[in-house]
């Protein structure tokens, strides 16, 4: 099966995370006026199981990134979405 075919295997996981980003946006809507902070992460491409050990970064620095990213939350920043690496992405 070529790589094009595959890749557009992914439609049900792609929208998930469309979905997920928009609840967090909607989140953000309600939660702000009650001083309530909001960010949506992305982890990057973490080596796990579902990646089949080929990603770029482990669990565990992951994870510490995406506390950095937590930490540095205001209500300025609320709503956005950002890579663990602290990049902003669009969507």
């Amino acid at each position: 099966m070529s790589d094009r075919i595959l890749r557009n295997m992914h439609y049900g996981y792609r929208m998930s995370k469309a979905a997920l980003n928009a609840a967090g946006k909607s989140l953000m809507h309600d939660l702000q006026p009650q001083g309530i902070a909001v960010i949506i992460l992305h982890p990057g491409y973490v080596s796990t199981r579902m990646t089949s050990n080929h990603g770029q970064i482990e669990p565990d620095q992951s994870a510490k990134l995406l506390l950095q990213r937590i930490d540095q939350l205001t209500l300025e920043t609320s709503g956005k979405f950002f890579h663990a690496n602290g990049e902003e992405l669009p969507w």
